[in-house]
């Protein structure tokens, strides 16, 4: 990596922090444009099934290092895409394709009426689905896989069954729905589930695509038992445990650069399958 681009993806990842929310928070404005960062990429507009227009960046690898691996990021439940810059420009000067877009009503994707209380939306696996069956197509010769965060770990859940992604890798995995809304109840703070959410135990049991998680310690949202407790239930689950809370792998997981353990341990599981 040039040092120039070390230096600004230090500075990025100073300012961006670990994109905790505790509902939705959608932000339109992009706090910092692919254009800043000098690097290669695409924009494009992605169209969903049911007719909307989703905002959509792509990041080119690292010339010579294309590894022909497209990661489709589906974010957490706060901010907009520019919010996850850094972990993107790190993950394609590694040599991987990564995907950005805003759901409904985030970023400069169509609007969409949101409920800050509510801890995601059904139509949110629209939007993925959209956005992986456009790198699909776009990006043709590579493997396709999701990198879903949080809120973005449910959508995934529900949408692996028809999009049937090559591989998932997950942070701060959500292992039920239910168990979040009544975590945050003991908190005296009421989050709204969408319908069926009850269905999440099903899906999660269906998905044969092989999954990456990196697990916190300190995580009260996505608990070391519960992801325990999947990881008896689904053997062939890796697991990267680390030292921290909630969506903090990244920024724990940095040894010789911002996110170089994390790389490595993606750069790990994509080679063995």
């Amino acid at each position: 990596m040039k040092y120039t681009f070390v230096i600004s993806i230090l500075l990025f990842a100073l300012l961006s922090g670990n994109h905790i929310a505790l509902a939705m928070k959608p932000v339109k404005e992009y706090s910092i444009v692919p254009d800043t960062l000098r690097l290669p990429y695409e924009k494009n507009i992605l169209t969903t099934s049911d007719g909307l227009h989703l905002k959509s960046w792509t990041f080119l690898p690292a010339k010579g290092l294309d590894k022909k691996t497209t990661l489709v990021l589906a974010y957490a439940d706060a901010g907009n895409m520019s919010w996850w810059l850094s972990q993107a420009t790190i993950l394609s000067q590694s040599g991987y394709t990564v995907l950005l877009f805003d759901y409904r009503g985030f970023g400069q994707s169509d609007p969409f009426d949101i409920d800050g209380k509510m801890l995601y939306y059904n139509e949110f696996t629209a939007d993925l689905a959209a956005a992986v069956e456009f790198a699909r197509k776009k990006y043709s010769a590579n493997k396709t896989g999701i990198w879903c965060f949080s809120m973005g770990t449910i959508i995934t859940t529900f949408s692996a069954t028809t999009i049937h992604p090559d591989f998932i890798i997950g942070d701060g995995f959500i292992t039920s729905p239910i168990a979040v809304q009544q975590f945050y109840a003991k908190k005296n703070d009421f989050i709204k589930l969408p319908p069926r959410a009850a269905d999440y135990d099903a899906a999660l049991a269906a998905i044969k695509a092989p999954m990456l998680l990196f697990a916190g310690s300190d995580d009260k949202v996505s608990t070391p038992a519960s992801i325990k407790a999947l990881k008896q239930k689904k053997t062939t689950l890796t697991v990267i445990s680390y030292k921290g809370g909630h969506l903090a792998g990244f920024n724990v997981l940095s040894k010789t650069f911002p996110g170089s353990e994390y790389v490595k341990a993606v750069d790990k599981f994509l080679k063995a399958k």
